[in-house]
């Protein structure tokens, strides 16, 4: 089955093409869909992780490495070897995670934020109940804690297999940027291809064409949502600033 595309010049389309969907993919046996939302700043990209990208480096020797210098740069270490991981994430180390949010308008800022009207830029769609049926046989989302989550996650160096499929995970909401984001994740198994590879049923994609970028930004704007709104410290500040006194958007 083909992915679905459509495409966005305004704030007010993008919105009535994620209603539109969340209509088709919603039954009265399964409820209401709440999709999640990643934002592309190039329509072409794939949604492959960091790790399957840069396939020359050792991934466990990374997160090793890691894990023994940070401690000393930490207020406080985590607590699990996932805490350990999404803080790689966070700091931009290749990991099997892709980042997602459960808020439209977020990923269409993720996906317009730097912007310039250069490329065509884009935000994925998807149904992370469906692509976990797909995976698990259970439509239902994953928690760090369970025992589906802990497959994808061996400790370092412990030589296990990994399943092939990915995964919808839901990670605990214990620091500022992932609760204001209203982060999500999903996380690759062993296949390296990029998910709009390997599930195609209920993954859409939204292009928004490069001439409306800019504009589509300052409508995100308009509605509340900025640079500041989503990482509310001194960066973000300094980002939202930026963009209102010197690009404009």
């Amino acid at each position: 089955m083909p992915i679905l595309e459509e495409e966005a010049t305004s704030v007010s389309e993008y919105l009535s093409i994620i209603a539109g969907l969340v209509l088709n993919w919603s039954s009265p046996e399964s409820g209401e869909v709440s999709p999640w939302f990643r934002g592309h700043k190039r329509a072409e990209w794939n949604l492959i992780p960091g790790e399957y990208r840069f396939t020359y480096i050792d991934p466990e020797e990374m997160r090793s490495e890691f894990m023994l210098k940070a401690r000393a740069l930490l207020d406080s270490s985590p607590t699990s070897d996932w805490e350990w991981y999404f803080l790689m994430q966070h700091y931009g180390l290749p990991t099997r995670l892709l980042d997602w949010t459960v808020g439209s308008l977020i990923g269409l800022h993720f996906a317009l934020w730097d912007d310039t009207g250069e490329s065509d830029a884009a935000v994925w769609v998807l149904d992370p109940w469906r692509l976990n049926k797909w995976t698990t046989r259970k439509s239902e989302l994953v928690l760090t804690s369970d025992s589906a989550a802990q497959k994808y996650l061996y400790p370092v160096y412990q030589t296990k297999s990994i399943p092939r499929r990915p995964i919808a995970v839901v990670p605990p909401y214990n620091s500022p940027r992932i609760t204001v984001q209203r982060g999500t994740f999903t996380v690759h198994g062993s296949n390296p291809d990029g998910i709009d590879r390997q599930f195609t049923s209920r993954l859409a994609k939204v292009h928004l064409p490069k001439d409306y970028c800019i504009q589509m930004r300052r409508e995100l704007r308009y509605a509340g949502i900025s640079e500041f709104t989503l990482f509310p410290d001194l960066d973000g500040l300094s980002r939202d600033i930026r963009a209102a006194e010197i690009e404009g958007c």
